[in-house]
């Protein structure tokens, strides 16, 4: 096989000329190349002749990359083919990305936290795209995060990182690639899971806002402490980060993989939901590249190689052109011995300022290098009308600008951020009319059981609180009023054993007394609704409780021989109705009882007195 550095002028599959080597490492070469059939500039991954001698490897490679291949998201670096040429020459073609890399951003210290944020959340749902199509990064780092010009953020080298993957793990093998963000089961030789990458994810994160990866070290110490050590948090290296970002980092780079964030999507909601609500707004990414040249930086297969491209201004063709025809003109005027024409050549032609207000950063910056000025963005600010990244207005708005001085730009941050309306308990048409009159969207609306709310009000809303962007979609969950369960059967208990019972179902019990002739005091007569019917979950259930007979019974006194009226009310005493029977002879005395003395009677019978 030829060396790697031969390979630039050579063509894969009569089609993808190589036309120069963009960076290299120890797994392979990085080529900037020509689609000769589709015309457009891809990028060309060659693996190294050593790896490609492994079929095993070779063959997990072309499977991750026929998966990578299937993705497709607008932060994901595409795969567009596979391919082996003569002599086990295996490569990938991938989608070119004129830019940088986030490490190329970082070489000049920490980002702000809302550079960071914004990076991070297209990672993220980078990562959660393809977990949903099962596919695992497992080498996550700022080398394999490209920035295009125009401030979008690509995550690159999915497919390829399982050749890493299967370095670190092959028997006997070690640990290789860039350690610093391999999560703590990594370093115990483990292979990369969905929660590896998270956690890369969140190590990335860490070094945007302080600079510096999470764990510092080398050798067996540094992949002990990383198995071993929690976290630290960022506001730690800098005060000034929001505490909400350290709430991410750690969850993000928790040790125990299953307390990570559960997907990259909710990583992402929960760096907007910290961005909106406690980061200071910062110019879009795209202005961090003003200073970037327009040759691609893609990452290398492994190790990034020593030294980078330089760094510079771009020029316009039209520009450049003209001082090329300039100093063609200057030399032949110094040969005719001119010099006032020389000076008159030689000085900056006063040139239209364009119209930028309501492009985009890369077309106002074309659109100014066809003059033959610069941009620079000199701030952003919240505006409902123009888009984010986009131009606001410029200075200057019009006239003339000599060749080579510069406009400032101000951009739009996206609309303005307004607080989330307060809505919980609203009916639902009262909710969304006032999320409307805020100047929000009626996002997703869902519903679910409540015992806080009543049916068809708002239990709560999505995001729940904070301060989000004009326009933004605002979510309902709808009450459905409470689940209904069983109720337990609980007569016959006593009163303090079927409390409990009720509120461990999730009823709220309620005692009322209650006369029975059959349960002893202290038990339970019956509920209302009764144990086995199905009744609202929280809702109130009435316990009757006893306490005891309404009417006392006991056995009627001996009350004869005794005067009328004694009787009576010695009878009446005893809560008993008196009725007098006079004999033919009349009398005022007790003669005869009925019910007969002894008999058992209760309180508000009626007792018959017969006199003599």
């Amino acid at each position: 096989m030829r060396l790697m550095r031969d390979l630039v002028g050579d063509t894969f599959a009569s089609r993808y000329r190589l036309v120069a080597r963009i960076s290299g490492g120890g797994m392979g070469e990085v080529y900037r190349a020509h689609d000769l059939l589709l015309d457009r500039p891809v990028a060309v991954k060659v693996l190294q002749p050593s790896l490609a001698s492994d079929p095993e490897l070779v063959e997990r490679f072309r499977l991750e990359a026929r998966s990578a291949a299937r993705l497709t998201h607008p932060n994901v670096v595409g795969v567009y083919d596979w391919g082996e040429e003569d002599d086990r020459t295996y490569y990938m073609v991938m989608e070119y990305v004129p830019g940088t890399d986030l490490r190329d951003l970082l070489a000049d210290g920490p980002l702000a936290p809302g550079h960071a944020v914004e990076i991070v959340v297209s990672v993220a749902e980078a990562l959660a795209a393809a977990h949903s199509a099962g596919l695992v990064h497992r080498d996550v780092k700022p080398e394999n995060i490209l920035i295009s010009r125009a401030g979008v953020v690509k995550v690159a080298d999915f497919g390829i990182a399982a050749v890493h993957d299967a370095e670190r793990t092959a028997p006997g093998g070690n640990i290789a690639g860039t350690t610093r963000y391999l999560a703590p089961e990594q370093a115990l030789g483990n292979e990369g899971t969905f929660a590896s990458d998270m956690w890369a994810a969140g190590a990335v994160l860490f070094e945007c806002l302080t600079g510096s990866a999470p764990t510092g070290g080398v050798g067996a110490d540094f992949m002990k402490r990383r198995a071993e050590e929690r976290p630290v948090p960022p506001s730690r290296f800098d005060p000034r980060i929001p505490s909400e970002l350290d709430d991410i980092v750690l969850q993000a780079c928790a040790l125990d993989p299953s307390a990570r964030f559960r997907s990259g999507s909710e990583m992402a909601s929960a760096l907007r939901f910290a961005g909106a609500r406690s980061v200071r707004t910062a110019p879009p990414v795209a202005t961090l590249m003003r200073d970037v040249t327009g040759d691609v930086r893609a990452p290398s297969i492994s190790t990034p190689a020593s030294g980078r491209p330089g760094k510079g201004r771009r020029r316009g063709r039209r520009t450049r052109f003209r001082r090329l025809m300039g100093l063609a003109l200057v030399l032949g005027l110094i040969g005719f011995g001119s010099a006032k024409g020389v000076s008159a050549l030689l000085a900056p032609r006063e040139v239209d300022v364009p119209k930028l207000s309501g492009r985009t950063l890369e077309e106002a910056r074309a659109l100014a290098e066809e003059e033959g000025l610069e941009v620079r963005v000199v701030d952003s600010v919240r505006d409902p009308e123009v888009p984010e990244g986009h131009v606001v207005s410029q200075d200057p708005d019009g006239g003339v600008l000599l060749e080579g001085k510069a406009i400032g730009l101000i951009m739009s941050a996206g609309p303005p951020l307004k607080p989330v309306p307060k809505v919980v308990g609203l009916d639902r048409e009262k909710a969304e009319a006032k999320i409307v009159d805020a100047g929000f969207v009626v996002g997703d609306i869902t519903s679910e059981f409540s015992t806080e709310q009543p049916k068809g009000a708002v239990v709560s809303i999505v995001p729940k609180s904070g301060r989000v962007e004009l326009g933004s979609e605002i979510g309902l969950v709808i009450s459905k009023g409470p689940r209904s369960i069983e109720v337990p059967n609980v007569a016959g208990k006593r009163a303090e054993n079927a409390v409990a019972i009720l509120q461990e179902a999730g009823f709220e019990p309620v005692l009322t007394d209650s006369y029975s002739d059959d349960v002893p005091e202290g038990k339970v007569v019956s509920t209302d609704p009764a144990g086995g019917g199905m009744w609202d979950d929280g809702g109130n259930i009435t316990v009757y409780v006893s306490i005891g007979p309404e009417f006392k019974e006991f056995r009627l006194p001996d009350v004869r021989g005794m005067s009328v009226a004694a009787a009576t009310k010695l009878l009446e005493k005893k809560n008993l109705k008196v009725k007098v029977v006079d004999s033919d002879y009349g009398g005022s005395t007790v003669a005869e009882t009925d019910p007969l003395p002894g008999t058992k009677v209760t309180e508000g019978d009626t007792i018959a007195l017969f006199t003599y």
